[in-house]
């Protein structure tokens, strides 16, 4: 979950994972084995739900799923957001995406 919005100059990264069964067809509360949940843009593992500020513009945030060409990216964990984006690009066949916006 991307907000391309977020005041950084670069966007913010919410919540990124990988190495998901092909098998997935929903998420619960916790990752099915052999999933990897990235590092958000904070510096912690795991999903980090919007915290807009009151005043501030609506901020759209992106969802995308991946297809990729190969069961695992083989990355770690601590893969800052930017590394694990560019490593799946190299591997991506099919995407679907949606966009949210929020408001406060």
């Amino acid at each position: 979950m991307f907000d391309q919005d977020a005041p950084t100059g670069s966007g913010f990264w919410h919540w990124l994972s990988w190495d998901l069964p092909a098998t997935a067809t929903a998420l619960g509360d916790a990752l099915p084995p052999g999933a990897v949940s990235g590092t958000e843009d904070a510096g912690l593992p795991g999903y980090l739900g919007p915290c807009l500020l009151v005043g501030d513009r609506p901020h759209r945030y992106r969802i995308t799923v991946y297809e990729l060409d190969t069961a695992s990216l083989a990355l770690s964990t601590a893969t800052p957001s930017a590394v694990a984006a560019f490593t799946l690009g190299g591997h991506v066949l099919a995407y679907g995406q949606t966009t949210g916006v929020a408001a406060r």
